[in-house]
């Protein structure tokens, strides 16, 4: 019997997915054994543990806490809050780790991101298909509501076009001697991206690169502000390409090898002089800033 995507539902930690596709797979390393003299063998070991991935693209509404995932998969102190379960039509895993993002923004199209995760144990459970439909009073948001602001070290950018956020994430498992399941995972360096085409046709690109930093802000229909990407560093690239009736296009890279999301502190109080106080009894609330660092 053949089913079709209505019947393949997909949660991530319990919370139903408004996905447009998606894909679920999971692999043993195994390596071939040979003997002295032989050029081929039907003898196979396992080299390493099982493990899979599952992948998909889905809708952008304001909820996506996969974000979270980016700032905090794999700092200290780790909790166990980091991991993700997964579940695809009744397969599923309990400990898998984000290891990329990307949301593509285009003029007048509906968000969507497409994210992978990784997980290293065998999937359980079995094919359920269902048969409910998704949800119809959800709201995806759509780049026509959506603000782009650059800052470049050097040069205007008025007019900003298409582009897409990345993020990467290396993830290994730790394996200890007579285990097919990690006990723990390794955490690697963790890169965003963010590329974009412009209209500020230019080759200037010092050796050391250039500052630069874009923000995306996506808003609902009511005019508020759901979903925010930013990446600030460095321009690592620019290229132009043009073709026969199409108009010269520009497209810069723009790296950011630090997720650490901003920090807000108090370092001081300010009093409505500008000068450093203190607050205590007797103190108008409205007369005091909050100096942050």
């Amino acid at each position: 019997m053949f089913y079709t995507a209505d019947n393949a539902k997909i949660q991530i930690n319990g919370e139903e997915i408004l996905a447009s596709n998606a894909s679920i797979s999971v692999s043993a390393s195994l390596q071939p054994n040979y003997l002295i003299t032989e050029r081929s063998t039907n003898s196979y070991s396992p080299s390493n543990g099982v493990g899979g991935s599952l992948s998909f693209s889905y809708y952008l509404t304001g909820r996506d806490y996969f974000k979270t995932f980016i700032t905090g998969q794999g700092e200290v102190p780790f909790s166990e809050s980091q991991t993700i379960s997964g579940n695809f039509a009744g397969l599923n895993f309990n400990s898998g780790y984000l290891n990329s993002y990307s949301v593509s923004f285009s003029p007048n199209a509906p968000a969507i991101a497409t994210t992978s995760v990784s997980f290293f144990d065998d999937l359980e459970g079995e094919f359920n298909p269902t048969t409910g439909a998704a949800p119809s009073n959800t709201e995806v948001l759509n780049f026509k509501n959506a603000s782009v602001v650059g800052t470049f070290a050097a040069g205007e950018v008025d007019n900003f076009i298409a582009g897409t956020y990345n993020y990467n994430a290396d993830v290994k498992p730790v394996y200890l001697i007579n285990e097919t399941k990690p006990s723990s995972v390794s955490f690697g360096p963790k890169t965003v991206n963010i590329n974009f085409e412009i209209d500020n046709p230019t080759g200037y690109l010092p050796v050391s690169g250039e500052a630069a930093s874009i923000s995306v802000d996506l808003y609902n229909e009511a005019n508020a502000r759901r979903e925010n990407f930013m990446c600030s560093g460095l321009i690592q690239q620019r290229s132009l390409a043009t073709a026969v009736s199409d108009y010269v296009k520009q497209s810069i890279t723009i790296i950011q090898n630090s997720t650490e999301a901003s920090s807000t502190h108090i370092a001081g109080v300010i009093d409505s002089s500008f000068a450093l106080g203190c607050v205590g009894v007797g103190t108008v609330g409205s007369e005091v800033g909050i100096a942050t660092t």
